[in-house]
């Protein structure tokens, strides 16, 4: 990992603006902050593909808009790799004032908390721009921090962030026996890079990502049951509708963090994320072939919006089942 040599001007709209945050914290912080995004956009990841420890679960690229996604579990990022996503995801926050400035400049933190050993891995999706290995986009799917994998109905089950944030119990109505909390994954941080000029980039990330994320689900078969989360309408809501989950969203929830927590000023917006919670859709391939047929030229679509209406027609059959069957892990 390594910082670019050059730049254009496309790459990097001007000096990074240091975001008021929702607790101002005076010049030092404000500094501090700054300082870390613009870290943060100077490293570049070319040789990432190159440096994952065996086959990643995802790795497509695309020509036309000069991107390569690539989702791998934990442990296969080398560990500066691993620290410059995390890094990625905590200078997004601090540019959307969705994180304490204060907390990151009192912790001197330079990217979010490493994740824990343990049996059950995190997976990380992470778009990236061919030409300078910046990059673009991410989301990640965060697993269960219980130790052995659980009943969804156990009393002694750890609730997953969302859960806690909205004080609801999202997996309780899914319980049934042969399904465990380790077969259930917290979709995180479905992020755009901030600086990103507006281009056929900027529209293509969101769906690289929702690639990248499908395609490890349709791979590890029933090692991923369920998602969850919270998202806004209109934002990945919008986008996991139109890859056919089928989502049971909680409405006129009053999430809250305590203010010790860095991440409490994601709750103080005027529009707040819904807590859902979705199963893997069993036709997920059928998304993911209309997805990547569209993004690398194959398909008879010939534009974004007949991929959306492709979709959307899709998700207007019946529902199916609350919990698919079984599925192997290349249907």
């Amino acid at each position: 990992m390594s910082a670019p040599s050059s730049r254009t001007s496309g790459d990097r709209p001007g000096r990074t603006t240091v975001p008021t945050s929702a607790d101002p914290t005076g010049s030092r912080a404000l500094r501090y902050v700054a300082d870390i995004i613009e870290l943060h956009e100077r490293l570049s990841y070319r040789r990432l593909p190159a440096e994952i420890d065996g086959p990643p679960l995802n790795h497509a690229e695309d020509p036309d808009s000069g991107l390569i996604t690539l989702t791998a579990r934990d442990s296969q990022f080398p560990a500066r790799y691993l620290r410059g996503i995390l890094g990625f995801r905590l200078a997004q926050y601090l540019r959307l004032s969705w994180i304490s400035a204060d907390l990151v400049y009192r912790t001197a933190a330079f990217h979010e908390p490493l994740p824990r050993t343990g049996e059950a891995e995190n997976i990380h999706t992470v778009t990236l721009c061919s030409r300078t290995g910046r990059i673009r986009g991410y989301v990640g799917l965060s697993c269960s921090g219980d130790p052995v994998s659980l009943p969804l109905d156990s009393a002694r089950r750890a609730p997953f962030p969302t859960e806690a944030a909205h004080g609801v119990d999202l997996l309780a109505p899914y319980a049934r026996p042969g399904l465990g909390t380790h077969q259930v994954f917290e979709l995180k941080r479905f992020l755009r890079d901030q600086s990103m000029p507006r281009g056929l980039q900027h529209d293509r990330v969101p769906w690289h990502l929702m690639l990248g994320m499908g395609e490890a689900m349709i791979q590890l078969g029933d090692a991923i049951r369920l998602v969850l989360g919270d998202a806004k309408e209109h934002v990945a809501l919008r986008h996991l509708r139109l890859a056919g989950f089928d989502l049971h969203v909680i409405e006129d929830t009053s999430p809250s963090l305590p203010p010790s927590d860095p991440l409490a000023p994601i709750y103080h917006q005027g529009v707040v994320a819904k807590p859902f919670v979705a199963p893997v859709p069993a036709d997920l391939a059928w998304y993911r072939d209309v997805v990547r047929s569209y993004l690398d030229g194959t398909s008879d679509l010939t534009s974004y919006h007949d991929m959306v209406a492709r979709l959307a027609a899709r998700r207007r059959k019946p529902a199916g089942p609350a919990i698919p069957r079984q599925r192997g892990g290349s249907r």
